[in-house]
């Protein structure tokens, strides 16, 4: 495991959707559902900076075809004597044409995450669902133990607030 995510080493693995609940207001058609699969992985070589963690969420339908994928990294910046925090970053690109960077920092079992920059989608995917525009974002993993992990997440969107609250389980390792 390399060093500098060990903060992070018991969220590497496969995490499969046990439940989730929604969290809706002003948003009849909401943006984000939680994804069918998460999958984090090392990052075998840097090509520059820090180790980083390859994720890809997957999203199914109810026959298990894949609808969505978001793919992205994060990379970890341990502490040091001059800043104690343990910085981490999220950035994603979704099939759905849109970006997001998310910065955020790892304290004991949890994982947060705040909005830096939402680029918008490049290319439409249905009528009127090209204009979203994303205002605030925060989105939290906490493990609850080995093998069980909560993902909640939380977002101001052009459409209104809405946001989720997810269980997974570990498939791999």
């Amino acid at each position: 495991m390399p060093v500098d995510l060990k903060p992070i080493k018991d969220y590497i693995g496969l995490w499969q959707l046990i439940s989730y609940n929604r969290v809706e207001r002003g948003s009849a058609d909401p943006e984000f559902t939680p994804p069918t699969l998460i999958d984090m992985a090392i990052n075998p070589v840097p090509k520059f900076g820090a180790r980083s963690v390859n994720v890809t969420h997957t999203y199914m339908d109810q026959n298990n075809k894949t609808i969505r994928s978001d793919y992205g990294f994060m990379p970890v910046k341990n502490s040091t004597k001059r800043d104690p925090r343990i910085h981490i970053g999220y950035l994603t690109t979704s099939s759905g044409g849109y970006s997001m960077m998310e910065q955020g920092f790892v304290r004991g079992n949890k994982i947060y995450f705040h909005l830096k920059q939402f680029l918008r989608r490049t290319f439409g995917v249905g009528p009127d669902k090209n204009d979203l525009d994303v205002m605030e974002l925060e989105r939290q993993y906490e493990l609850q133990d080995d093998r069980k992990m909560t993902l909640r997440l939380r977002a101001e969107t052009n459409y209104g607030i809405e946001g989720f609250t997810a269980e997974y389980s570990k498939v791999m390792p």
